[in-house]
């Protein structure tokens, strides 16, 4: 059978290894073999993250990790910063909403950034708030915030406030040292970076947000931090956890630190440049202009007004290939291309010829090869 190259923002392709692990036999997951795969994991985690916070594990989606944070940080009332400048950007401020936070939203046209003086102004007009909504990688417009930056203006100016950050497609993708940037809340799901399936929510905790918990008052159960945290120290669950992933997640811990964080993210960096650069090779523009804010994990690009995104993800599919269409306001007029996870050279140059193919078919004009050749110069550059 044919390689099949699923390019879309995630869930990734999983490696071989990792899909060995995922077919294991069930165990007990109160018994001692279970206490010690979970301690494994937090150490694994707590290396992927650099922290050493406290690592909590929910059977969820990306986005029920999401309100896990907004219900174990706020009470109704509380007032946080949010930014519409992307799908899930976004998603994060309708979910304080819809928990009776008072969101002060800021608007960011969709593939910019949240540039620092930006954040600065909204913070002086705002002194009193509670906390801070941030997203790493915005996976619908392919931004990459840059959270040092951003951390460095809310520590400046309203050091008390908690810093959340959805690290959803960045973990294990993108450089994002939780505890040298005093980070309280980060949040993110399996099927990114960790390459696998999604349905397991990670969320690390600081010191600073656990006594955030201690007086917040909003409804929460299955979310609840506390609890997990002290069935997770005696080697337990709260609920029956998702056993198969756990044992993928070993093995996907396993092949980062193998690789060495560093490499990890110089690997999905250099993977990122070449595919763009064989993008723009081909006389495509990007919906990120500004190259230091260009996702590690996603690649936003124009769709040209003579291409139709159906037919275009329709001729890829032919070849193996599969892309993500453009979401909410940007829908019919950008393709995504996710190149994350374990993705190595000769795999994207692969994903530009295929797409060279799927242009040809729908007569765009250029000069056949062009693609290639632009991330095959960019890798013997770099």
């Amino acid at each position: 059978m044919a390689r099949q190259f699923l390019q879309i923002p995630g869930p990734t392709n999983i490696p071989d290894s990792i899909l060995r692990e995922l077919s294991r036999p069930a165990i007990n997951h109160r018994g001692t073999e279970f206490a010690t795969v979970l301690h494994q994991i937090t150490e694994g985690l707590q290396y992927v993250l650099q922290s050493e916070n406290d690592v909590l594990l929910f059977p969820s989606s990306g986005s029920g990790t999401l309100e896990a944070a907004i219900v174990n940080m706020f009470s109704p009332g509380d007032k946080v910063l949010a930014f519409n400048m992307g799908v899930f950007a976004k998603r994060f401020g309708q979910i304080a909403e819809h928990f009776s936070l008072e969101v002060c939203w800021t608007d960011v046209p969709w593939g910019q950034p949240l540039e620092p003086q930006v954040l600065e102004a909204v913070i002086l007009r705002n002194p009193d708030i509670k906390g801070v909504l941030l997203t790493q990688s915005e996976t619908s417009t392919a931004i990459l915030n840059d959270i040092p930056a951003l951390q460095r203006v809310i520590r400046a100016k309203c050091p008390g406030a908690l810093i959340l950050v959805d690290a959803v497609s960045s973990l294990a993708i993108s450089d994002l040292p939780v505890d040298q940037l005093d980070l309280d809340i980060v949040v993110a799901g399996s099927q990114k970076g960790l390459m696998l399936p999604g349905g397991l929510g990670i969320v690390a905790v600081s010191e600073r947000a656990w006594r955030a918990h201690e007086s917040a008052t909003l409804p929460r159960w299955y979310w609840d931090f506390a609890p997990l945290k002290a069935r997770m120290v005696q080697g337990r669950m709260v609920y029956t956890p998702a056993i198969a992933h756990f044992f993928g997640l070993i093995e996907s811990l396993r092949l980062i630190q193998a690789e060495g964080l560093p490499q990890v993210f110089k690997r999905h960096r250099r993977n990122a440049r070449a595919l763009q650069q064989g993008i723009l090779a081909l006389g495509l523009d990007l919906l990120v202009e500004n190259p230091h804010y260009r996702s590690d994990a996603v690649t936003a690009v124009k769709l040209p007004v003579t291409l139709a995104f159906p037919q275009l993800a329709q001729d890829l599919e032919h070849l193996n290939i599969t892309i993500g269409g453009g979401l909410q306001e940007l829908e019919g007029k950008i393709f995504r291309i996710g190149h994350l996870g374990m993705l190595h050279e000769v795999e994207v140059l692969a994903i530009i010829g295929g797409l060279e193919m799927a242009l040809s078919q729908q007569s765009y004009p250029f000069e056949l090869g062009r693609g290639v050749a632009g991330v095959a110069r960019y890798y013997l550059e770099h």
